[in-house]
Protein backbone atom coordinates (compact mmCIF):
# COMPACT_ATOMS: atom_id res chain seq x y z
CA UNK A 1 0.00 0.00 0.00
CA UNK A 2 2.91 2.37 0.64
CA UNK A 3 3.86 1.89 -2.99
CA UNK A 4 0.36 2.90 -4.04
CA UNK A 5 0.39 5.96 -1.79
CA UNK A 6 3.58 7.33 -3.33
CA UNK A 7 1.48 8.32 -6.32
CA UNK A 8 -0.66 10.65 -4.25
CA UNK A 9 2.04 12.53 -2.41
CA UNK A 10 2.64 14.99 -5.25
CA UNK A 11 -0.86 16.44 -5.07
CA UNK A 12 -0.27 20.14 -5.67
CA UNK A 13 -0.60 23.36 -7.55
CA UNK A 14 -3.21 25.80 -8.70
CA UNK A 15 -6.28 24.08 -7.35
CA UNK A 16 -9.63 25.82 -7.49
CA UNK A 17 -11.06 26.87 -4.15
CA UNK A 18 -12.78 23.52 -3.76
CA UNK A 19 -12.21 20.44 -5.90
CA UNK A 20 -12.11 16.66 -5.88
CA UNK A 21 -9.87 14.51 -8.08
CA UNK A 22 -9.79 10.75 -8.54
CA UNK A 23 -6.79 8.65 -9.57
CA UNK A 24 -6.92 4.98 -10.52
CA UNK A 25 -3.86 2.82 -9.82
CA UNK A 26 -2.74 -0.13 -11.94
CA UNK A 27 -0.05 -2.79 -11.42
CA UNK A 28 1.41 -4.92 -14.22
CA UNK A 29 0.75 -8.18 -12.37
CA UNK A 30 -2.69 -7.43 -10.89
CA UNK A 31 -4.31 -4.82 -13.13
CA UNK A 32 -6.51 -2.26 -11.36
CA UNK A 33 -5.40 -2.38 -7.69
CA UNK A 34 -6.86 0.75 -6.11
CA UNK A 35 -7.83 4.38 -6.29
CA UNK A 36 -7.31 7.63 -4.44
CA UNK A 37 -9.66 10.59 -3.99
CA UNK A 38 -8.05 13.95 -3.32
CA UNK A 39 -10.03 16.84 -1.85
CA UNK A 40 -8.75 20.43 -1.77
CA UNK A 41 -10.59 23.37 -0.21
CA UNK A 42 -9.32 26.92 0.14
CA UNK A 43 -11.22 29.64 1.98
CA UNK A 44 -9.33 32.90 1.95
CA UNK A 45 -6.28 32.39 4.13
CA UNK A 46 -7.04 28.79 5.21
CA UNK A 47 -6.89 25.43 3.48
CA UNK A 48 -7.95 21.82 3.91
CA UNK A 49 -6.40 18.94 1.95
CA UNK A 50 -7.35 15.28 2.19
CA UNK A 51 -6.24 12.16 0.31
CA UNK A 52 -8.02 8.83 0.76
CA UNK A 53 -6.34 5.79 -0.84
CA UNK A 54 -8.06 2.41 -0.99
CA UNK A 55 -7.17 -0.99 -2.42
CA UNK A 56 -9.63 -3.15 -4.36
CA UNK A 57 -10.02 -6.77 -5.53
CA UNK A 58 -6.83 -8.89 -5.17
CA UNK A 59 -4.84 -6.04 -3.64
CA UNK A 60 -7.54 -5.53 -0.99
CA UNK A 61 -7.46 -9.22 -0.17
CA UNK A 62 -3.67 -9.29 0.17
CA UNK A 63 -3.59 -6.09 2.23
CA UNK A 64 -6.66 -6.85 4.39
CA UNK A 65 -8.86 -4.10 2.90
CA UNK A 66 -6.37 -1.43 3.83
CA UNK A 67 -7.49 2.19 3.60
CA UNK A 68 -5.08 5.07 4.29
CA UNK A 69 -6.13 8.67 4.83
CA UNK A 70 -3.99 11.80 4.96
CA UNK A 71 -5.50 15.11 6.09
CA UNK A 72 -3.82 18.50 6.41
CA UNK A 73 -5.37 21.72 7.69
CA UNK A 74 -3.73 25.09 8.12
CA UNK A 75 -3.21 28.60 6.77
CA UNK A 76 -2.01 30.11 3.49
CA UNK A 77 0.55 32.88 3.98
CA UNK A 78 2.37 34.59 1.10
CA UNK A 79 1.35 31.71 -1.17
CA UNK A 80 2.77 29.08 1.18
CA UNK A 81 0.71 26.32 2.83
CA UNK A 82 1.53 26.14 6.57
CA UNK A 83 -0.06 23.21 8.44
CA UNK A 84 -1.61 23.47 11.89
CA UNK A 85 -2.65 19.82 12.08
CA UNK A 86 -1.92 16.68 10.09
CA UNK A 87 -3.79 13.39 10.60
CA UNK A 88 -2.61 10.10 9.15
CA UNK A 89 -4.92 7.09 9.47
CA UNK A 90 -4.27 3.48 8.45
CA UNK A 91 -7.12 1.01 8.77
CA UNK A 92 -7.39 -2.71 8.00
CA UNK A 93 -9.93 -5.35 8.97
CA UNK A 94 -8.29 -5.91 12.36
CA UNK A 95 -6.21 -2.83 13.09
CA UNK A 96 -6.57 0.96 13.12
CA UNK A 97 -3.79 3.46 13.73
CA UNK A 98 -4.40 7.21 13.93
CA UNK A 99 -1.43 9.59 14.14
CA UNK A 100 -2.31 13.21 14.88
CA UNK A 101 0.44 15.82 14.51
CA UNK A 102 -0.22 19.28 16.00
CA UNK A 103 2.16 22.05 14.91
CA UNK A 104 3.34 24.92 17.12
CA UNK A 105 5.40 27.01 14.72
CA UNK A 106 6.27 29.66 17.31
CA UNK A 107 7.80 27.13 19.70
CA UNK A 108 9.07 24.99 16.79
CA UNK A 109 7.37 21.90 18.20
CA UNK A 110 5.23 19.13 16.77
CA UNK A 111 3.17 17.03 19.18
CA UNK A 112 2.40 13.52 17.97
CA UNK A 113 -0.51 11.60 19.48
CA UNK A 114 -0.68 8.00 18.27
CA UNK A 115 -3.76 5.90 18.97
CA UNK A 116 -4.04 2.22 18.07
CA UNK A 117 -6.96 -0.21 18.13
CA UNK A 118 -6.36 -3.93 17.53
CA UNK A 119 -9.03 -6.63 17.40
CA UNK A 120 -7.80 -9.87 18.98
CA UNK A 121 -9.34 -13.19 19.91
CA UNK A 122 -9.70 -13.88 23.64
CA UNK A 123 -10.56 -17.35 24.92
CA UNK A 124 -12.20 -18.04 28.27
CA UNK A 125 -13.81 -21.02 29.91
CA UNK A 126 -17.60 -20.84 30.19
CA UNK A 127 -18.39 -22.80 33.37
CA UNK A 128 -22.12 -22.69 32.68
CA UNK A 129 -21.87 -24.47 29.31
CA UNK A 130 -18.64 -26.19 30.35
CA UNK A 131 -16.69 -25.21 27.22
CA UNK A 132 -14.10 -22.73 25.97
CA UNK A 133 -15.54 -19.63 24.25
CA UNK A 134 -13.59 -17.36 21.92
CA UNK A 135 -14.63 -13.75 21.51
CA UNK A 136 -13.21 -10.78 19.59
CA UNK A 137 -12.23 -7.85 21.80
CA UNK A 138 -10.55 -4.50 21.20
CA UNK A 139 -7.13 -3.66 22.60
CA UNK A 140 -6.41 0.08 22.69
CA UNK A 141 -3.25 2.09 23.26
CA UNK A 142 -2.33 5.78 23.24
CA UNK A 143 1.06 7.48 23.17
CA UNK A 144 2.23 11.11 23.08
CA UNK A 145 5.61 12.55 22.16
CA UNK A 146 7.20 15.77 20.91
CA UNK A 147 9.06 15.10 17.69
CA UNK A 148 12.76 15.80 17.39
CA UNK A 149 13.84 17.45 15.14
CA UNK A 150 11.11 19.97 14.37
CA UNK A 151 9.63 19.69 10.87
CA UNK A 152 7.51 22.61 9.62
CA UNK A 153 5.66 20.72 6.85
CA UNK A 154 3.57 17.59 6.54
CA UNK A 155 3.29 15.12 3.68
CA UNK A 156 0.52 17.06 1.92
CA UNK A 157 1.58 20.65 2.63
CA UNK A 158 5.11 20.18 1.30
CA UNK A 159 3.74 18.99 -2.01
CA UNK A 160 1.21 21.79 -2.14
CA UNK A 161 4.26 24.03 -1.78
CA UNK A 162 6.16 22.27 -4.58
CA UNK A 163 4.36 24.10 -7.39
CA UNK A 164 7.40 26.28 -8.14
CA UNK A 165 9.93 23.43 -8.15
CA UNK A 166 10.63 23.74 -11.88
CA UNK A 167 10.76 27.56 -11.77
CA UNK A 168 13.70 27.69 -9.40
CA UNK A 169 17.33 27.80 -10.46
CA UNK A 170 18.03 24.72 -8.34
CA UNK A 171 16.04 21.80 -9.81
CA UNK A 172 16.58 19.31 -6.96
CA UNK A 173 14.70 19.78 -3.69
CA UNK A 174 15.10 17.78 -0.46
CA UNK A 175 11.96 16.72 1.37
CA UNK A 176 11.67 17.22 5.12
CA UNK A 177 8.09 16.63 6.25
CA UNK A 178 6.05 14.90 8.93
CA UNK A 179 4.82 11.62 7.49
CA UNK A 180 7.59 11.39 4.88
CA UNK A 181 10.92 12.27 6.46
CA UNK A 182 13.26 9.68 7.90
CA UNK A 183 16.79 10.29 9.16
CA UNK A 184 17.99 7.01 7.66
CA UNK A 185 17.14 7.66 4.03
CA UNK A 186 17.13 10.76 1.85
CA UNK A 187 14.06 11.85 -0.08
CA UNK A 188 14.07 14.49 -2.79
CA UNK A 189 12.27 15.47 -5.98
CA UNK A 190 13.87 16.84 -9.12
CA UNK A 191 12.48 18.68 -12.13
CA UNK A 192 13.44 16.88 -15.34
CA UNK A 193 14.54 18.91 -18.36
CA UNK A 194 15.91 18.41 -21.87
CA UNK A 195 17.04 14.84 -22.65
CA UNK A 196 15.99 13.41 -19.28
CA UNK A 197 12.50 14.84 -19.72
CA UNK A 198 12.28 13.49 -23.28
CA UNK A 199 13.37 10.02 -22.14
CA UNK A 200 10.80 10.02 -19.34
CA UNK A 201 8.07 11.13 -21.75
CA UNK A 202 8.51 7.90 -23.73
CA UNK A 203 7.27 5.90 -20.72
CA UNK A 204 4.14 7.97 -20.14
CA UNK A 205 0.59 7.73 -21.44
CA UNK A 206 0.02 11.38 -22.32
CA UNK A 207 1.91 14.58 -23.07
CA UNK A 208 3.56 16.15 -20.03
CA UNK A 209 4.02 19.80 -19.18
CA UNK A 210 6.18 19.24 -16.11
CA UNK A 211 7.82 15.97 -15.03
CA UNK A 212 9.23 15.44 -11.55
CA UNK A 213 11.33 12.49 -10.45
CA UNK A 214 10.79 11.46 -6.82
CA UNK A 215 13.80 9.69 -5.31
CA UNK A 216 13.60 7.75 -2.04
CA UNK A 217 16.79 6.08 -0.89
CA UNK A 218 16.13 2.53 0.36
CA UNK A 219 16.78 1.57 3.98
CA UNK A 220 18.97 -1.29 2.78
CA UNK A 221 21.74 0.15 0.62
CA UNK A 222 21.91 -3.09 -1.34
CA UNK A 223 18.31 -2.71 -2.52
CA UNK A 224 17.55 -1.40 -5.98
CA UNK A 225 16.36 2.21 -6.10
CA UNK A 226 13.02 2.56 -7.90
CA UNK A 227 12.25 6.21 -8.61
CA UNK A 228 8.79 7.57 -9.38
CA UNK A 229 7.79 9.97 -12.17
CA UNK A 230 5.09 12.55 -11.49
CA UNK A 231 3.49 14.34 -14.43
CA UNK A 232 1.65 17.67 -14.39
CA UNK A 233 -0.48 19.25 -17.09
CA UNK A 234 -0.50 22.94 -18.02
CA UNK A 235 -3.17 23.63 -15.37
CA UNK A 236 -0.77 22.49 -12.66
CA UNK A 237 -2.73 19.33 -11.85
CA UNK A 238 -1.15 15.95 -11.22
CA UNK A 239 -1.93 13.93 -14.34
CA UNK A 240 -0.01 10.68 -13.99
CA UNK A 241 2.44 8.81 -11.78
CA UNK A 242 4.72 5.95 -12.81
CA UNK A 243 6.92 3.69 -10.70
CA UNK A 244 8.90 1.25 -12.83
CA UNK A 245 9.57 -2.43 -12.21
CA UNK A 246 8.97 -3.17 -8.54
CA UNK A 247 10.03 -6.64 -7.45
CA UNK A 248 7.31 -9.24 -8.22
CA UNK A 249 4.65 -6.54 -8.83
CA UNK A 250 5.91 -4.97 -12.07
CA UNK A 251 5.37 -1.30 -12.81
CA UNK A 252 2.79 0.82 -10.96
CA UNK A 253 0.88 3.54 -12.77
CA UNK A 254 -1.62 6.11 -11.47
CA UNK A 255 -3.87 7.95 -13.91
CA UNK A 256 -6.20 10.88 -13.27
CA UNK A 257 -9.69 9.81 -14.29
CA UNK A 258 -11.77 12.75 -13.08
CA UNK A 259 -11.47 16.28 -11.72
CA UNK A 260 -14.46 18.27 -10.46
CA UNK A 261 -14.76 21.86 -9.30
CA UNK A 262 -17.23 21.88 -6.42
CA UNK A 263 -17.93 25.62 -6.32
Amino acid sequence: MKIVLLFFLFVSSFFARESVTRYDVFATLFGHVGYCDVFIKEDGSTYEAKAVAQTIDVAALLLKDRVETFESRGIIKNGRYIPNIFIKTKKTTKRTRVQTYTFNHEKKEVLLVEEKVKIVNKTRFDSKDFKFVTKEVEEKSRNEEVLDPFLADDTLSIYLNSRYGCDMLEKKHAIFAVGAHNDKNKIYYECLTDKRKAAAQQKLKGDAHIIYNLHVEPFDKDDKVVDTLFVYDKDGLLQEGLMDEIFWVGSMRALRVSHKILN
